[in-house]
């Protein structure tokens, strides 16, 4: 774990952003005021812990393409999509490790996916890699003997964080919109109303291409 020198420091945010909406954008402008020098935006391809999306890679990867063009330092990385096998995040960060090299990383996760995390493909390398940030919501957190084990040895401040190269977990609470992609495709799929709530680029580019729509019988 040790402290880095003069590096920039990444956050990396994943999911199936199926479809990106204003919750994960805000996010991202977030991370970037906390202090990282970028933010990578990382829709999977074959998402292990969830069902498949709804829209294809190349949709999801156009949609999300659309909502940083107005953003500093937000950007749309297609590295899992290029792979065929499941998008393990561990995988993904040794693989950005080995194409930025003078570049640290955190990986940013909300608290639902931080209570499974042990579970995840091989956890302790992706601390080898990189930190852990978890956007926590404030109250209780139950967590496990072996987060517990974790916490005790690598938690940390934001600050402190920032100035580490991996290993460290920092648990930091965040405001987060109550808003999802499954609502927002449930409600493109009803036919309701959803300004606001994902760019208008990306609403224009779904209409376009009829995502998430109903399917009509003849």
């Amino acid at each position: 774990m040790a402290k880095s020198v003069n590096k920039p420091h990444w956050a990396l945010l994943g999911g199936t952003f199926d479809p990106i909406h204003i919750g994960h954008l805000r996010i991202a402008v977030q991370l970037r005021e906390l202090g990282f020098d970028k933010v990578l935006l990382i829709p999977n391809r074959i998402p292990p812990h969830r069902p498949q999306p709804q829209a294809s890679s190349e949709h999801r990867l156009a949609m999300l393409q659309l909502s940083c063009e107005n953003l500093s330092e937000v950007e749309a990385c297609d590295i899992e999509l290029e792979r065929e096998e499941l998008s393990y995040s561990a995988v993904t960060v040794a693989a950005l490790r080995q194409t930025y090299p003078n570049v640290q990383f955190t990986w940013v996760m909300g608290q639902d996916a931080w209570q499974g995390f042990e579970h995840w493909y091989h956890p302790i390398e992706l601390l080898d890699e990189a930190n852990l940030l978890v956007i926590s919501r404030p109250g209780h957190m139950n967590i496990s003997h072996w987060q517990e084990q974790q916490l005790e040895q690598r938690q940390c401040s934001l600050k402190q964080m920032l100035e580490q190269d991996h290993g460290h977990i920092c648990l930091h609470h965040m405001p987060e919109l109550d808003i999802s992609a499954s609502y927002l495709r449930q409600a493109l799929n009803q036919g309701e109303n959803v300004i606001f709530l994902t760019p208008d680029k990306v609403l224009a580019y779904i209409n376009e291409h009829q995502l998430y729509q109903r399917k009509h019988a003849d």
